[in-house]
């Protein structure tokens, strides 16, 4: 029970933070994504002992909300080119990750590599996936994901960092939930607000680690059979969203098949569409048997 209560705090705390980064200006997010990490890393090489992941995944995070904000808040965000690096880096993000599970051992890292391979496939790509939007004193970045790749890749995220950082998925579950609560409001926040409440979480992970870890350690949740069913459940979650997405989008094709059809049919016969009503008069003043019959 203390447990759910520290990830809540987690949660909490972390909604807080990216509404009030979504609220202030440019100079304050470069502030705190840009100019503390220079002024801290020195400190932080000296007091952890982390892989080369966390430092990768660090700079290219706070990367990533620095950019973002250029985005949001200078003319650069009405470029539909520089939008259009949004899906492309979290490609990147998710890949860095996948990279770690391709040479871990056992069933658990290859079925969760699959999975995110499966995210990067799925993403929307493309100059029309993002838009700026601005309402109620805040500009926001969206991108257009869907509530149901949004649970496939924080199943995925939850289950990496389960398999690879026990110790932090206590930690980690606060910050995915954050992000989830969003996407359930409105998915198309969620990018925006994962790239915020990680940054904000990596801040604190790199400065005070084993604080959080004393705080809240939770590497006693480990098991191997535990992760290959995460994972398990993770590739099959994604693989049905996208089987779903294919048939969907076979529908619309057979709609837009027949729509278009119907429309060279008119243009052919523009006598059909234009006396809809006679040809209804003539069928209702016909019998069956007539050879003059519609």
């Amino acid at each position: 029970m203390y447990v759910l209560l520290q990830i809540t705090t987690v949660t909490v705390f972390l909604l807080v933070a990216q509404e009030a980064l979504r609220r202030t200006n440019r100079w304050v997010v470069w502030g705190i994504f840009l100019l503390m990490p220079l002024i801290l890393t020195p400190y932080w090489i000296r007091v952890n002992e982390l892989g080369l992941f966390p430092w990768f995944k660090f700079y290219t995070v706070f990367f990533c909300v620095c950019w973002g904000t250029v985005l949001r808040l200078t003319s650069l965000g009405n470029q539909a080119w520089a939008r259009s690096t949004i899906p492309l880096l979290l490609a990147a993000n998710i890949f860095e990750a996948v990279v770690p599970d391709l040479f871990g051992q056992g069933w658990a890292h290859a079925l969760n590599a699959a999975a995110g391979l499966l995210l990067i496939a799925t993403l929307p790509y493309g100059l029309s996936s993002t838009r700026i939007h601005s309402a109620n004193g805040c500009c926001d970045l969206l991108y257009r994901t869907s509530r149901r790749w949004v649970i496939g890749y924080t199943l995925w995220n939850w289950t990496f960092v389960y398999l690879n950082y026990p110790a932090l998925i206590g930690h980690h579950t606060g910050v995915l939930a954050a992000g989830l609560i969003v996407a359930m409001n409105n998915p198309f926040l969620w990018g925006q607000t994962r790239a915020s409440t990680l940054g904000v979480n990596l801040l604190f992970t790199a400065t005070f680690f084993n604080g959080m870890i004393a705080w809240m350690d939770t590497s006693t949740w480990f098991d191997e059979q535990v992760g290959i069913v995460a994972a398990g459940i993770s590739v099959a979650f994604i693989t049905g969203c996208l089987l779903q997405s294919w048939l969907s989008q076979i529908a619309r094709n057979e709609d837009q098949r027949i729509h278009t059809a119907s429309l060279r049919q008119s243009r052919r016969l523009p006598w059909l569409s234009r006396d809809a009503s006679w040809r209804w008069w003539w069928q209702g003043n016909n019998p069956p048997h007539s050879t003059l019959s519609w």
